[in-house]
């Protein structure tokens, strides 16, 4: 498991959440989400889809996606969460398959 429980609390307190997804062209495109809609098992976080058509064409292109979460609660400290990301109805799904610890 990639999700450790320090990452999962992370996750519920963290504000917002940016995401980042590639182009077919390889360009980066990085918006930020509030809170994770739900957490799965087998290390797939969902985030509820509003808008994002970009993401939503760049993950359809080719699933690439990264997660960022961070905090200054005690110091500074993060992850980026690194792996293939789905559409599924009305979510985001997102397995992390790589974690890099920040700061």
């Amino acid at each position: 498991m990639v999700l450790t429980e320090e990452i999962k609390e992370f996750i519920s307190k963290a504000p917002f959440i940016p995401i980042t997804t590639v182009s077919s062209n390889g360009d980066p495109h990085m918006i930020v989400v509030g809170k994770v809609a739900e957490v799965r098992e087998e290390d797939i976080l969902g985030f509820g889809i509003y808008k994002m058509e970009v993401t939503q064409q760049n993950i359809k292109d080719n699933g690439k996606m990264q997660v960022v979460l961070a905090t200054m609660d005690g110091g500074p400290k993060g992850f980026r969460l690194e792996g293939q990301a789905c559409i599924e109805e009305k979510l985001v799904l997102f397995k992390a398959d790589k974690v890099q610890k920040l700061l």
